[in-house]
């Protein structure tokens, strides 16, 4: 046994962990059983609808909105125009959305915008039981709202529904509508079957007010409903997930707009596991904390894409050093492992998610995707995590 059998087997070890972390909660999510779930229709339900500049797309969202099975006597419809340089709020009100202007241009980015509506909300009359937040340029199904409420009336303070992407018929959005269904839908369902707590996703999420209250809005990065999650998770409150509570978002427009936005989500995450990974570890083992080892875990494990470059790249470089007789065969195995189970984990996944079939016909393209990763790591290192910029839209 050599050092560098030691190094491979470590390194194979680590990206075995990840890639059975991912796996575990897909092959969960195939016992996962629906039932029907009712309100009561008491729950007084505020939606925000962060909007920057988005006179194009909010009347749809507004529209959709108020076009929920929810009682509409119980549910305000409240739109933040938040810097806007267009007619966002015009066309909201005209929608029949209260508005909520927002200029303050030297604090931007919508966990910004999220806190100052809050607390507006908070300090009026007659708050309302709950907060729904949903993203601007999304189309929210007709049942929505009494999914993501069904669970915060069965006892959850903070609620995660189902954010999905539309569907334009092209292979690179099959490709990413895939990856929104594996990490939002199948992922999120089988840590509920294993009684886990749910992530944050940003668009269709559901607070409880006394939860705000207590917790106030501090999450304010390019991924920041990542960061307040783990505000909540160090907390000891366990987001649940609410399957059916389905929210449809448009792609990036074209390539370029669809990398900076995943440039955003990913650098945000990266950022995040950098800062917070050893602080989570540490009040885990400090304060026997399970549920803060699996929150560090959670975060720690890089995307789908960077876990399979990794995977292929140590495997590839151990194959070579096995033929050469550099490295024992053994030293090798945990690193095929998890490049075996990143194939096992996205079939089961889909599968679990009940993808459509051109989910299973775009998976031909991601060997191009990760080529394309590898080729613009470099950006991670260089991302700024309290930068904000809006993605194009169609």
């Amino acid at each position: 046994m050599t050092a560098l059998d030691i190094l491979f087997a470590v390194v194979g070890l680590m990206l075995a962990a990840a890639a059975l972390y991912l796996l575990v909660p897909a092959v969960a999510a195939l016992f996962y059983r629906e039932r029907e779930r009712h309100t009561s229709g008491d729950t007084d339900v505020v939606v925000l609808v962060p909007a920057h500049d988005e006179e194009e797309t909010v009347a749809h969202c507004v529209s959709s909105l108020k076009a929920q099975a929810y009682p509409s006597e119980k549910c305000e419809i409240v739109v933040i125009a938040d810097n806007c340089s267009d007619d966002t709020a015009g066309v909201a009100a005209r929608a029949g959305a209260e508005v909520m202007v927002r200029v303050e241009p030297d604090a931007r980015g919508k966990g910004r915008a999220l806190r100052w509506a809050i607390e507006r909300l908070l300090a009026g009359e007659r708050p309302p039981d709950a907060v729904v937040v949903v993203d601007a340029d999304s189309t929210p199904d007709p049942g929505f709202l009494t999914a993501i409420v069904s669970r915060f009336e069965e006892g959850a303070e903070a609620v995660q529904g189902e954010s999905l992407l539309l569907d334009d018929g092209s292979p690179e959005q099959a490709l990413r509508g895939a990856a929104f269904l594996l990490v939002n839908r199948a992922r999120p369902t089988g840590r509920s079957v294993l009684g886990l707590a749910s992530g944050l996703a940003g668009n269709g999420m559901l607070f409880g007010v006394r939860l705000l209250a207590e917790h106030p809005w501090t999450a304010f990065s390019s991924t920041e409903d990542v960061e307040y999650g783990l505000t909540l998770r160090a907390a000891g409150i366990k987001p649940v997930f609410a399957r059916g509570a389905i929210v449809w978002s448009p792609a990036a427009p074209h390539g370029r707009a669809a990398e900076a936005q995943q440039l955003r989500w990913e650098g945000g995450k990266f950022h995040l596991a950098r800062t917070q990974v050893p602080k989570l570890l540490g009040q885990a083992f400090r304060k026997r904390r399970p549920d803060l080892l699996d929150a560090a875990v959670e975060l720690a494990v890089p995307p789908l894409g960077y876990l399979t470059l990794a995977a292929g790249s140590v495997t590839a470089a151990g194959a070579a050093l096995v033929w050469l007789d550099g490295l024992a065969l053994w030293a090798l195995a945990p690193a095929a492992l998890a490049l075996g189970a990143v194939p096992v984990y996205v079939v089961v996944g889909l599968v679990a998610a009940r993808a459509p079939s051109s989910a299973y016909r775009a998976l031909a393209h991601a060997p191009a995707l990760v080529a394309r990763k590898a080729l613009k790591a470099h950006r991670l290192l260089r991302f700024r995590p309290d930068s904000w910029v809006r993605t194009e839209r169609r």
